[in-house]
């Protein structure tokens, strides 16, 4: 789990510090404010810091080229590239950085003070950033990413297409195809997730079904269907039901906007499974969203916890270069979305005494 992340000179952000809750996360802001870039640093550093898991496993004294400072210093490099999709390294350097190079510095939640990964590069880097610091322990489990657009529709055969040729689509589409290729759980494993399936299952109207490399929706009682028949917005929840009964999900889950294509009334039961998440499954979850909606309703639900639920609203705010921070979506000075709401009813209200409506 991430406990803190400090960037300066990286993209959008001169100089900003976040730090996150073990819990809930809900990054909030105007266009252009960073906030999927925020997101997709933060799971750039998770999944390297998870691959480097896979060859230590945690054994002491191991000797492993994952170790190496050479392969930090490539494939953090080679995951941002795939993740951002800049022509070369060095153009996600903050543009007014002038000479000081681009810092990242992320920390997880440990009682090792040396749970630290801190790397730098130039405007000019092309393939290899500087490593400042390792860390020493390593999660056991990969974060998940889903992102805005849903993959269900396209998975046949895209981690492959992805592997063999040039895309422009980043890195965090063919991530989310192989955490769904993984076998569905069974037995006590399986029914660990019921509770958080099934209200999901029934908005999405059946179960998914992998077959021949192809996603199906099972309605109960009735014929299955391909999953491009499923309107856009249920195949985002059709996905989180599969990912939690193949296993997937276990640490960390990032999403960006998860609100595109729902309404109100499935958002209102996609807030209570993401507390699930956190309150049942002990996962830590940050998400980047536009909705008030759907920030109102999951600021609610941590504030009647009475503290049970750990959670941090995060602010982007611009033009200010400054990051603002709340337990509760209340105690931040700056929610755009909120603000135009209410200006829209001023300008009904002055319509309205106007004769105009």
């Amino acid at each position: 789990m991430l406990k803190s992340l400090k960037t300066k000179n990286f993209t959008l952000f001169s100089d900003a510090e976040i730090e996150f809750s073990p819990g809930l996360n809900v990054i909030i802001g105007e266009n252009n404010t960073g906030k999927s870039h925020l997101l997709k640093l933060a799971y750039t550093v998770a999944a390297i810091w998870h691959e480097a898991a896979a060859e230590h496993q945690n054994i002491p004294g191991k000797i492993s080229s994952k170790g190496s400072k050479s392969w930090w210093q490539r494939r953090i490099a080679e995951k941002l590239v795939g993740i951002f999709k800049p022509d070369k390294l060095g153009h996600l350097f903050h543009r007014d950085g002038g000479r000081q190079k681009a810092k990242i510095e992320a920390e997880m939640f440990s009682t090792n003070d040396h749970q630290r990964l801190k790397f730098a590069f130039s405007s000019n880097t092309q393939k290899e950033v500087e490593i400042l610091q390792t860390p020493m322990e390593f999660p056991s489990a990969p974060p998940i990413f889903l992102p805005s657009k849903e993959v269900l529709s396209f998975y046949p055969g895209f981690v492959k297409l992805y592997d063999e040729r040039e895309l422009t689509v980043d890195e965090t589409y063919p991530d989310l195809c192989k955490a769904l290729s993984g076998f569905l759980l069974k037995g006590s494993r399986a029914k660990r997730y019921t509770t958080f399936i099934k209200p999901l299952e029934t908005i999405v109207g059946g179960q998914l079904r992998l077959k021949e490399g192809r996603f199906y929706l099972k309605p109960s009682g009735k014929k299955e269907m391909e999953i491009s028949l499923v309107a856009e917005g249920l195949r985002k929840i059709g996905t989180l039901t599969y990912l939690a009964a193949n296993g997937s999900l276990k640490n960390l889950l990032f999403w960006d906007e998860p609100e595109v294509d729902l309404n109100a009334k499935i958002l209102t039961q996609l807030a209570s499974s993401l507390i699930e998440l956190v309150e049942t499954y002990n996962m830590q979850v940050i998400l980047a969203t536009h909705s008030f909606f759907l920030m109102k309703e999951l600021s609610v639900r941590v504030e009647i916890s009475k503290g049970k639920i750990p959670a941090q609203f995060i602010s982007l705010v611009p033009r200010k270069a400054q990051v603002e921070q709340g337990g509760l979506l209340e105690e931040l000075a700056t929610i755009t979305v909120l603000d135009e709401i209410l200006a829209q009813d001023d300008r009904v209200q002055q319509l309205f005494y106007e004769g105009q409506l």
